[in-house]
């Protein structure tokens, strides 16, 4: 369905653009861009619009959406075996690698940033240590955490109002890995 079809079914109806927005739970505003053109509309709201004016789809649309799976645990807390099950998805937005995953944070030493059950989305491409950056690293025994990096010396610091959380220092005799740099944390809903 195009705009002008649009138009002219809502004509027919004698419904405005308020109408419209109701009937299919949106904003008005998001309407009256998507019929001059400068704001598409969603796939959700065509397949409501199609219902509401009465237009049938030629065929079922299929939409992929571009998302960004979720596919363990990680600890943020002490060195953790990391639990790898999916888990769940979210959309992925701005600049995100193709290659980004998340993890669900497993603890409360980076609670000052993301609660326990939170979620954090790491980059597995952007693996260069910069101080004030975060990071999930993995020690030699396989076992992860959460944290974020300090030079001079090299550490791992919590951010966490839990006093229990301590620095870890890089290199005394404890290899590590960098699986990624933690690039959005957010509380799940």
């Amino acid at each position: 369905m195009d705009i002008e079809e649009i138009r002219l079914r809502m004509a027919e109806r004698g419904m405005k653009v308020a109408d419209l927005a109701n009937a299919i739970g949106i904003d008005p505003n998001k309407v009256t861009k998507s019929l001059t053109g400068t704001r598409r509309w969603q796939a959700n709201e065509l397949l409501k619009l199609m219902d509401v004016l009465g237009a049938a789809p030629v065929a079922t649309p299929t939409v992929q959406l571009d998302v960004i799976p979720i596919i363990g645990r990680v600890s943020a807390g002490a060195w953790k075996e990391a639990i790898a099950h999916p888990i769940d998805t979210i959309p992925r937005f701005g600049g995100l690698t193709s290659n980004a995953f998340g993890l669900e944070l497993d603890g409360d030493s980076m609670d000052r940033l993301a609660p326990d059950g939170g979620i954090a989305l790491v980059d597995p491409d952007d693996k260069a240590l910069f101080p004030g950056r975060r990071y999930v690293v993995a020690n030699g025994d396989g076992e992860t955490t959460f944290k974020e990096f300090a030079a001079d010396p090299a550490r791992l610091i919590p951010l966490s109002n839990n006093p229990d959380h301590h620095e870890i220092i890089l290199g005394e005799g404890e290899t590590f890995t960098v699986i990624g740099r933690v690039c959005w944390v957010a509380q799940r809903a």
